[in-house]
């Protein structure tokens, strides 16, 4: 009897070992505040801290936008953060986790103070650029005098400061916060929105059975106010 027990000890030490232990690997185009390359953004904070109330440890890496969603597909891998809704409707590997990280405020941005929009039909006069593998944007700019996507932040504001685009469409925090740290001139943020959404974590199918622990795990972090926390501590050093 003491050699069955302590043999179901060991095997149940080993599962959660196996299990617990692990670390995953997900990816992020995100930049500061939301993300940071030491793991100091507030989504970075956010879902190591999910994860790891499941017994996950994680490691964040940054990749351009449309490769981090084809490394997950294709398994490359363990998932990203954090992308709107219905990801998984071209990409069928991914699954979402079906509680919100964040909110994003999509954004058109000139240097042309005479622009007016009112929503995705009004940018078809204007040529306009934003960062490849954003799928808000690839669904819904369709028809625009140009269109113009490129891989990485500093080469698509570069398209706006040359005067090669009318318009960039970005994220509002991020571009408040570039153009503060690069000290840019003349960039206003166009009102109203483009769109203001939800956005998840994605994992590959293969961690499906991870889904309802991070799920609870948000749930909680929402209800105990760690996740208000965690986004106050960030943005009051911004501040």
């Amino acid at each position: 009897m003491k050699r069955f027990i302590f043999c179901l000890l060991f095997l149940g030490f080993f599962n959660c070992t196996g299990i617990c232990g692990e670390t995953l690997v997900l990816s992020t185009d995100d930049v500061y505040p939301r993300s940071t390359p030491e793991g100091t953004g507030f989504e970075d904070l956010i879902v190591k801290e999910a994860f790891q109330r499941i017994g996950i440890s994680i490691k964040i890496v940054s990749l351009p936008a449309e490769r981090g969603v084809i490394n997950v597909n294709q398994g490359i891998d363990d998932g990203l953060f954090v992308k709107i809704a219905g990801v998984e409707e071209r990409y069928p590997n991914l699954i979402m986790v079906p509680e919100k990280i964040c909110d994003y405020d999509f954004a058109a941005f000139t240097k042309n103070p005479s622009i007016q929009i009112n929503g995705w039909e009004s940018l078809k006069p204007y040529h306009v650029a934003y960062l490849r593998g954003w799928k808000m944007y690839e669904t819904n700019i369709k028809a625009a005098r140009s269109i113009i996507t490129v891989k990485d932040d500093d080469a698509l504001i570069e398209l706006l400061t040359h005067g090669r685009v009318d318009i960039i469409a970005y994220e509002l925090l991020e571009m408040k916060v570039r153009v503060k740290k690069m000290k840019l001139t003349g960039i206003i943020a166009l009102q109203p929105l483009l769109a203001k959404k939800d956005m998840f974590c994605y994992l590959h199918r293969k961690h499906a059975n991870l889904l309802p622990g991070l799920v609870q795990s948000l749930k909680d972090m929402k209800a105990d106010g760690t996740h208000q926390r965690i986004m106050t501590n960030v943005m009051e050093k911004l501040e």
